[in-house]
């Protein structure tokens, strides 16, 4: 048996604008796939982040009305490095900090929002400059550096990256805030977002975050949200995307095809429990702070579900 019916991969956006009327690139993306076959539906495209939450909700009520238990993967880091959790909030705990984030962040329908001033508050908390970087030079945040050399007093500053990002090959750090490839605006306001979709008064009760709810387990909630990494299948999406095809738009409905492939093949469960790799320390840091890639440690074995028969 599948441990899930419907597999929802969602691609993020930090824009500060709705996106265009016409769907385009570095937007919100996101694609259903069931395990019970027939490949990924038609990815949908959301012009803002209010509106994305409140279509997300809405698709998963309806999965979950309808007896499907659901995992949703969203392309952003749920945790920051070991240790900043507890500098900021006083607890150890990647929850602790979604809240202290979901406390400050002004996200509004239109987009607009405050990240920044709380990238520089969080700055503020850590001698020199940093660790948050990258901004717009025209941009007024002297808290934050507009590059990354440009920091000081790194020696006192949390780690670059997770223990999670380590292992990804090509993934970047949570401190930057923009240009290429960045996901440290993502995150400032993915976070709060994912608050927001779980208190949705249809989802209520019936959502989990993995592995923050769960430890490095096979979640039995309704519903599990999961922190993905889609370039972990970067060759399988350059192979299927279509020739005109949006990038994000390839990367959600890949990804949401192998996730249920696999887990239609009985060979989810043991993404969940991350890879062998890990030392005991490292899996306490991830399960309490950190979180982990859904799928990291396993690519080979969403490739092979990517196959032919």
């Amino acid at each position: 048996m599948p441990l899930f019916h419907t597999h929802i991969v969602v691609d993020w956006s930090a824009r500060s604008r709705p996106s265009p009327v016409r769907p385009g690139k570095d937007a919100i993306w996101w694609a259903l796939a069931r395990s019970d076959g027939g490949g990924a539906r038609e990815p949908e495209y959301a012009r803002t982040r209010h509106e994305a939450i409140r279509r997300l909700a809405r698709l998963m009520a309806d999965e979950l009305d309808a007896g499907r238990r659901v995992l949703v993967g969203f392309d952003f880091p749920f945790g920051y490095p070991a240790g900043v959790a507890g500098h900021l909030t006083g607890r150890s705990s990647g929850l602790a900090l979604r809240d202290w984030l979901a406390e400050r962040i002004e996200d509004r329908a239109d987009n607009s929002n405050n990240r920044y001033q709380v990238a520089a508050e969080m700055n503020a908390r850590y001698p020199g400059l940093g660790p948050f970087w990258g901004r717009p030079p025209s941009w007024s945040f002297p808290m934050i550096p507009p590059t990354a050399s440009a920091r000081t007093r790194r020696d006192a500053h949390p780690a670059e990256r997770r223990i999670a990002d380590r292992h990804a090959t090509g993934a970047k750090t949570v401190w930057q805030l923009a240009y290429a490839g960045s996901v440290g605006s993502q995150m400032l306001l993915g976070l709060p977002a994912l608050e927001r979709l779980m208190a949705d008064s249809t989802l209520r009760g019936r959502c989990t975050v993995w592995p923050f709810d769960t430890g490095l387990d096979v979640p039995d909630a309704p519903a599990v949200i999961a922190e993905l990494y889609p370039s972990l299948l970067r060759r399988e999406i350059a192979l299927r995307k279509g020739d005109d095809e949006i990038l994000d738009r390839a990367q959600v409905r890949v990804n949401a095809d192998a996730f249920a492939r696999l887990d239609a093949q009985g060979g989810l469960a043991p993404l969940f429990a991350g890879t062998e790799s890990l030392s005991a320390c490292e899996r306490r840091l991830v399960e309490s702070e950190e979180a982990w890639i859904l799928g990291l440690g396993h690519v080979d074995a969403l490739r092979r579900a990517l196959a032919p028969v």
